[in-house]
Formats: C-alpha cells, sequence, structure tokens
C-alpha cells in the first residue's frame, strides 16, 4: 500500500531517511524540507507558513503558503492534503522530540486519521505510536518481534479492549486517567484491538507492526 510521508521540523529529530518507493508521497511540512534536503530527498510539495523553513524554497518543487495566523498547524495541512490525494497511510517523521505541545498535536493527528479509516504511524526516535479507533467494528494492531508495548486510552474511556500475546494479557475496559497499559512485553506476535474508543499504542521500532 502506498505510504504518504509528513515530514515535520523538530530540530530535534534524528530519524533516518524513509525509502520513498513508487506511488509513495513526500510532503514538507515547512521546515521538514530541511531534513529533506537533508537526506537528498525532494517532495512532492512543501505547505506551511514557512516560519521555521531554514532554507530557500525550490524553485522546481510545489508548494502551499499559508498565513501564520491560522487554525491549523502545518503538519494538520499535510495531513488534509495526503487525505485529500486519497492517501490512508501515513508516516509522520520529524514530528516528535521539539516542542511538546507540537507532539500533542501530531498526537491528535493520528487520532483524527483513525477516525477516518486511515492509518497514521508516528515516528518518535526510537518509538512508534498509533492511534486505533473504531468507527466502524473493532479496530486492530498486530505486532511481531521482541520489545515493549504500551498502550493508553485517549480521549476518555477505551471499552472492549484486548491486548493478547504478549506478558501480561488484558480483557476489559481501559481508563484515559489510569495508565495501566504501560510497559507491557512482546516476545513474539501479539494484538491489541478495541471495540469502542480510542487507544494510543506504542512500541519500539525494532517491533513490526500492522495497523
Amino acid at each position: 500500500m502506498p505510504t504518504c510521508y509528513l515530514v515535520g521540523a523538530s530540530p530535534e529529530a534524528d530519524e533516518a531517511a524513509p525509502r520513498v518507493l513508487t506511488g509513495d508521497c513526500v510532503i514538507a511540512a515547512d521546515g521538514g524540507l530541511d531534513h529533506l534536503r537533508r537526506w537528498g530527498i525532494a517532495p512532492d510539495l512543501v505547505i506551511g507558513d514557512m516560519d521555521s523553513l531554514n532554507c530557500d524554497l525550490p524553485a522546481d518543487v510545489p508548494y502551499a503558503t499559508y498565513p501564520a495566523e491560522k487554525d491549523d498547524t502545518d503538519m494538520a495541512l499535510a495531513l488534509e492534503e495526503g487525505l485529500r490525494r486519497g492517501f490512508t497511510r501515513f508516516a509522520l517523521l520529524c514530528a516528535a522530540g521539539g516542542r511538546p505541545d507540537h507532539t500533542m498535536a501530531n498526537l491528535q493527528l493520528l487520532v483524527k486519521a483513525a477516525r477516518l479509516n486511515a492509518k497514521a504511524i508516528l515516528h518518535m526516535g526510537a518509538w512508534r505510536c498509533t492511534a486505533l479507533c473504531a468507527p466502524s467494528g473493532r479496530s486492530e494492531l498486530w505486532l511481531r518481534g521482541r520489545g515493549i508495548v504500551s498502550v493508553f486510552a485517549y480521549g476518555g474511556r477505551a471499552k472492549g479492549v484486548m491486548i493478547a500475546g504478549m506478558k501480561y494479557g488484558f480483557t476489559g475496559d481501559l481508563d484515559g486517567a489510569t495508565p495501566l497499559g504501560v510497559s507491557n512485553e512482546l516476545d513474539d506476535e501479539g494484538r491489541v484491538s478495541l471495540e469502542e474508543g480510542v487507544l494510543l499504542c506504542y512500541w519500539e521500532e525494532q517491533i513490526e507492526a500492522q495497523p
């Protein structure tokens, strides 16, 4: 399935260059263009208010400029553009580790994508995060490998949660004010699913995930 890479401007990001394949799309959210130039990757679009960009806009790259005083973040604009282009699989790079409020905003974008039946993964250094939402039936995340997996209810109670194939199994509801799902251990294959609500799922990068 083609992936839409959304590249942010986090100055503390230390992400490896993505392996962009035919059919994929790369959108730089404002200063994300600086990271792409460092990687030697040309974006399909640069979008944002251009307040964090440290290089000149290339003449051969399409861009969409927005005013600084706007309702959406640059990353939110990038996600909207990717959705408009028909993508349902997203990777958010260089989008965590800088300002904590922007990291929180990008976690909310994972939820937005999940509610639209799209899959978005936020790269956070040696960690990955995605949101599970069940707008039309049970939502699942399959995991394979060895490492730490943490699961948190987001925005209230997550109902009908199942955590299977890990050191600590769980069936029931998770509350958004109780970190019961932190620091589980995956040793081979596992699954996280829910019937209602939203979960934020974190896992170490060596684990393979299929949301």
